[in-house]
């Protein structure tokens, strides 16, 4: 009976302790899934910007709330507008990938990078809502062609912006490591030599018939 006991004590504590186990999965893999830019594209921001108040934080949520409102519009999937979808989600993962290289840079340029990708946000997010509003309200198809026309133009402008952005960086960067490079393969300069003092003056030989000479006779 003891034994029995025992056994039944064991087996409900072993499942305790996997429920607690599988919660705590579910739990991590539910934060993980709620700080995803795109559903399903795992996004290099850490775990803590999920609930964080910074800038790069908060613009970080603000892209992945910007793309799931596109993705629960009904009207891109009826119109066949994947090729637009794509697009907006390629982009706001460029603009939060950005977000987690700009978060790690030194104080004094961090905040003029955040400034930066806070404009192309904000552009993102009036493309998206362009885009939603126009789809939404467009009864010919013409007025379609117009709507997704003019909102292909304003996420391609944000892309080129964006990539400009980038390629400034990596022109500065390359520079940065050039300068680098260049120093540490420049030999120091030569030790200055010291100036050693002047010898003593030396005493020239006595003369004959010198005072000297007079004295030891």
């Amino acid at each position: 009976m003891a034994f029995l006991i025992t056994g039944l004590l064991i087996l409900a504590v072993a499942a305790v302790v996997g429920f607690g186990v599988a919660l705590a999965v579910r739990s991590r893999t539910e934060f993980a899934e709620q700080n995803e830019i795109v559903p399903g594209r795992p996004s290099p921001a850490p775990a803590s910007w999920a609930g964080a108040h910074s800038r790069e934080a908060k613009l970080h949520r603000r892209l992945g709330d910007a793309v799931k409102g596109a993705r629960e519009n009904p009207r891109f999937v009826e119109l066949g507008l994947a090729a637009q979808m794509n697009a907006l989600e390629a982009e706001a993962m460029a603009i939060d990938e950005r977000l987690v290289a700009a978060a790690s840079l030194p104080a004094a340029h961090k905040d003029a990078a955040i400034d930066s990708l806070e404009t192309h946000v904000v552009e993102l997010e009036a493309a998206i809502a362009e885009m939603v509003t126009s789809i939404s309200v467009a009864d010919s198809k013409q007025q379609l062609e117009a709507a997704v026309s003019a909102a292909d133009i304003r996420l391609h402008a944000l892309a080129a912006a964006r990539a400009e952005v980038e390629a400034i960086d990596q022109q500065i960067a390359g520079t940065d490591a050039v300068a680098t490079e260049v120093a540490r393969a420049t030999p120091p300069p030569p030790p200055t030599p010291q100036t050693m003092p002047p010898p003593p003056p030396v005493a020239p030989p006595a003369e004959p018939g010198s005072a000297s000479d007079d004295t030891s006779s």
